[in-house]
């Protein structure tokens, strides 16, 4: 969990020092044009000859933003091709960033049944339906001692069944509104806010075909969020990173 901890610091930081970079190069290359290189030359002095002196401060600068682009371009790339396909076996956390601290995801229970609810408010499967019951962990080892006690609410996530042909299979919506009106106020969402060191379970039901095989859940961010992931080094939404999923008990 470390080693996962640094490397979402280390894609954080690389991503707000390679932005840093390209907007003040960018900045420094629209002062030149209004400015003019001979007079930031004359102001700089020979103290900052090294860099500043002579002609083509503006290629110098653009050569710089260009190659601290590049090598970040370069490990984003590099650390998606080295990710591999993974299903956590049951009971297995996967994690997901929250900035100051880190949420753990894993799978708690499955249940199987072809009808959920009860009277007027009973719904069938067109297959089965799957409740996976969803364990949300604060992880208390993942924040700064400085943070404090109060409560997280969780970024909203994109929960999906899997088979082994590939198919993909949404929370079911007539399955999960007779769930939760047959818990009701035991039935507790995934945006429930949580303090360090808090967990709940939320059971969330799928409509599976009979001959489904292999099932596996993938946790993910949604469109939303994705943007920011995808040029995140080292994060699963980031551009061809491989995919890490929840295997189902058998």
């Amino acid at each position: 969990m470390e080693m996962k901890q640094a490397l979402a610091i280390f894609g954080i930081l690389a991503f707000l020092g390679t932005l840093v970079v390209v907007v003040v190069s960018a900045a420094a290359l629209v002062a030149l044009r209004l400015i003019g290189e001979e007079r930031v030359s004359r102001w700089t002095g020979a103290a900052s000859a090294w860099f500043f002196g002579g002609r083509g401060l503006a290629r110098k600068i653009a050569v710089i933003a260009v190659a601290v682009l590049g090598a970040y371009v370069t490990l984003l790339l590099g650390a998606s091709a080295a990710s591999s396909e993974r299903a956590l076996a049951p009971g297995e956390e996967k994690y997901f960033c929250e900035i100051d601290c880190h949420l753990a995801y894993s799978v708690a229970t499955v249940e199987k049944a072809k009808t959920l609810g009860s009277g007027s408010a009973q719904r069938a499967a067109s297959g089965a339906f799957y409740v996976v019951a969803v364990r949300t962990r604060f992880d208390e080892h993942t924040i700064s001692p400085h943070r404090g006690d109060g409560p997280l609410a969780p970024s909203p996530r994109i929960i999906t069944l899997e088979d082994a042909a590939g198919r993909s299979y949404p929370i079911s919506p007539e399955g999960q509104q007779a769930l939760e009106n047959a818990l009701g106020a035991r039935w507790t969402p995934l945006t429930q806010p949580l303090r360090p060191g808090d967990w709940y379970a939320t059971q969330l039901v799928f409509d599976v075909p009979s001959g489904a095989r292999g099932l596996r859940l993938l946790i993910a961010s949604p469109v939303a969020l994705e943007w920011l992931g995808r040029i995140l080094i080292g994060g699963e939404d980031s551009i061809f990173h491989k995919k890490v999923y929840l295997q189902l008990p058998a």
